[in-house]
């Protein structure tokens, strides 16, 4: 089988900064998309992905094309920057969101912090303040208030894993003793309280960001991360992004040694299973020609090494472009969403491109 890209389009666009799209069917049959809002800095500052006024907003679809012109809200806080809203549709029906969010205060002001490690514009210091998970009940149109997540210093972009006996995993990702590692947690209440239930570190001069997780038919695990050289040296190139994957048998409480793969990129890489039981593995490509990218897998994620990679589109403005997330549409096509703006283009917005499979 064959990924064969049909049409480009926008979900969403409009003055501000649309990024880090996450998108789902929930069991009403409605598509909903989730994605990270923020003010365009570009011409006042330059390009950062840290904002203290960013909000984690929605739009929705009845059939994955036609989508609704006007957002609604998943979070939007007072006094902190909201970062990647990731969206699941558990068994039940209920849509389980995370996020993750900044506070920005002035350099002088923290100067005394080190948590405040992050330096914005050469003015300002940014700090992560910890993850949060949100439910809806009625599809993803309302939520609750964001509940923090029992584990420090924890980031998350990436989907959940619901388990036979109701539990979640969460694939959280973290800095530990010097190295940015994998921390699995596990919630048995929707969110209210957590357990680390397993760590999974990189080799040596390597860091994990942004991990996926994937439930194989025989119930198998499989993570997928991002995955960085912390030192790259000269003619690196694109290898020193891979992807890694590794996998449990266990429900994620042990792991197998992390493996590097041959697809690459700086961007998340997101699966999906499909209904022919194969799986859709996409990631935005951030090296030239920059664009999107994915690949064909076999229903245990075995046949790696052999999959085809395939350029979705390769018309991209730059590096600043990607995070997939993919659904199924009712007619068996997928819609791979992601963040983009095309050559000769300014503004970031919410773009997708359908696919035949096939």
């Amino acid at each position: 089988m064959t990924i064969k890209p049909i049409a480009h389009m926008a979900l969403y666009k409009d003055e501000q900064y649309n990024t880090f799209p996450s998108i789902v069917r929930n069991a009403q049959g409605t598509y909903i998309t989730a994605f990270r809002q923020a003010p365009d800095r570009l011409d006042s500052y330059g390009l950062e992905h840290i904002d203290p006024s960013s909000k984690a907003v929605y739009v929705t679809s009845e059939d994955g094309v036609q989508w609704s012109r006007q957002s609604g809200v998943v979070y939007d806080d007072y006094f902190y920057g909201v970062q990647d809203p990731c969206l699941n549709v558990l068994k039940d029906g209920t849509v389980f969101a995370t996020i993750f969010m900044w506070k920005v205060a002035e350099q002088e002001d923290v100067s005394d912090q080190p948590d405040f490690s992050h330096r914005i514009f050469g003015r300002w210091a940014g700090k992560a303040v910890g993850a949060y998970t949100l439910r809806s009940t009625d599809g993803g149109i309302t939520w609750d208030r964001p509940i923090a997540v029992s584990l420090k210093d924890v980031y998350i972009r990436g989907n959940v894993a619901e388990l036979d006996d109701g539990s979640l995993l969460a694939p959280f990702y973290g800095y530990e003793d010097g190295t940015w590692s994998v921390v699995v947690g596990r919630t048995n209440d929707r969110g209210l309280s957590w357990t680390r239930h397993a760590v999974i570190d990189p080799e040596e001069g390597y860091g994990f960001f942004e991990p996926n997780l994937y439930v194989a038919p025989s119930g198998k695990i499989v993570l997928f991360t991002r995955c960085h050289k912390t030192k790259p040296e000269q003619g690196d190139g694109g290898t020193a992004y891979p992807l890694v994957t590794a996998e449990s048998g266990d429900g994620g409480l042990t792991w197998s040694r992390p493996v590097k793969r041959r697809f690459y990129s700086p961007s998340p890489f997101h699966v999906l299973r499909l209904e022919s039981g194969q799986v859709l593995l996409s990631y935005g490509y951030r090296f030239k020609p920059f664009g999107i990218r994915a690949a064909l897998l076999d229903p245990e994620c075995g046949n790696l090494e052999q999959a085809e990679e395939v350029i979705v589109r390769d018309d991209g403005h730059g590096s600043d472009i990607g995070y997939t997330s993919a659904v199924q549409l009712e007619d068996g096509r997928v819609l791979i969403t992601y963040y983009f703006s095309e050559q000769g283009e300014r503004r970031r917005y919410i773009a997708g491109t359908i696919c035949e499979i096939g």
